[in-house]
């Protein structure tokens, strides 16, 4: 997965500045509506669930967006994403989890058109806050099962969906007044509360435990504005 995003990232890097030569002078529309895709690498940071260390591995995920540029220095990004997060028990030493996550989001840029020289008005950087909502799913792993399996306890994971926070920066490529090859860094903070379920015959223990989703997203894309 990681050979994939390092793969994808650098095909966008080759065509954008393959396509300096012909796009110098162009400029992003005012006012326009930019509707785009991107592809991103996640780096979760580690967390504990009752006292037991949980590392994440590097995910790679998707989103759809659309951008609305209603000041000449000021855009709102809307979009929806999804990615799957595999989480391994340090502490156990077992395959712990998976967490699909369904992020619903949306961001104020803070974007600067530069007005000399003429030649650098094709690339606009940008800083972004902004926050959402993760829909969130998880599947305890075969792992966490077949560890408890031997006592004859059943084990059951549940998860609730979450606010969450991010800020970062961004820059657009544009290779013509409407198409944008899209560059975008942010850091997310959010937290969730977990339960496991545990059962021994009639007998059910309910352990509950608030983790965090801190991640950072290095992503890469494109946008068609209109």
């Amino acid at each position: 997965m990681k050979r994939l995003y390092l793969v994808v990232v650098l095909f966008f890097f080759v065509v954008g500045f393959s396509a300096i030569s012909w796009a110098e002078g162009y400029l992003p529309l005012q006012g326009s509506i930019g509707v785009g895709a991107r592809v991103y690498g996640v780096f979760p940071k580690g967390t504990r669930f009752l006292g037991q260390k949980l590392d994440f591995d590097n995910e790679i995920g998707g989103e759809i967006n659309v951008t609305y540029r209603f000041l000449k220095y000021l855009a709102l990004e809307a979009g929806v994403g999804y990615t799957e997060l595999d989480i391994k028990n340090k502490t156990l030493q077992v395959e712990w989890a998976t967490i699909e996550a369904l992020p619903i989001y949306a961001t104020l840029q803070f974007r600067w058109v530069s007005r000399k020289p003429e030649e650098l008005k094709w690339i606009v950087p940008y800083a972004l806050i902004g926050g959402g909502y993760y829909i969130l799913e998880i599947e305890e792993s075969t792992g966490l099962r077949n560890l408890w399996l031997p006592l004859g306890v059943g084990v059951d994971l549940d998860i609730d969906d979450a606010f969450f926070f991010h800020a970062g920066g961004g820059f657009d490529i544009f290779l013509t007044k409407h198409i944008a090859l899209n560059f975008e860094a942010r850091y997310s903070w959010a937290k969730t509360d977990v339960d496991e379920t545990q059962r021994v015959g009639s007998t059910v223990r309910i352990l509950g435990d608030t983790i965090k989703l801190n991640a950072a997203f290095l992503g890469a894309g494109f946008k068609f504005f209109f």
